[in-house]
Formats: C-alpha cells, structure tokens, sequence
C-alpha cells in the first residue's frame, strides 16, 4: 500500500473542513425548522394565525427563514470557502 502524498492528504483535509462546515449549517437549519414549527405550527385557532409577506408567520420564520439564510450560507460557502485544490503533478 503506497502512502498518500502531501498534497492527498491537504486535499482531504480541506475536504473533510468543507463537509463538517456544510453538515453544522445543515443541522443548524433542520434543529430551527423542526424546533421552531413543533413549538408554533400545533394548537393554533384559524383567527390566531397572522401572515408575514402572505405566509403564516409560523412558516414564515420556521421555514421561509432558515430556507434564505440556507441560500445565503452556500452563496457564501461556494464563493469564499470552497477551496480548488492544487493538482498532484502541479504541487511541489
């Protein structure tokens, strides 16, 4: 078995950096949608439900929220945090 290059193991390391970052931004926005709707969606008479923007606000800050910050993070994480790794041959 032939040991991994240098450049192999930067290259998973950053790999395993972007998929821990990724699965906590997932997992922040699936704790909040769950948390957030059990809490607010249930128990509610037809004359208590406000909107926000035409949503029920229970959707609107349970799911339409997490939903634009979700878009916001991986605008974000494709733009200044997805790293392009340097290619083996190209590395000294």
């Amino acid at each position: 078995m032939t040991h991994p290059s240098n450049a192999e193991t930067r290259c998973l390391r950053q790999s395993r950096r972007e998929l821990w970052l990724i699965l906590l931004a997932w997992l922040g926005c699936a704790l909040w949608v769950i948390g957030y709707c059990s809490l607010n969606a249930y128990d509610l008479a037809p004359e208590e439900v406000a909107t926000v923007l035409g949503f029920p606000d229970w959707v609107f800050w349970g799911v339409v929220t997490p939903w634009m910050f979700a878009n916001a993070f991986t605008f974000w994480f494709c733009l200044r945090a997805l790293k392009n790794d340097e290619d083996e041959e190209a590395a000294p």
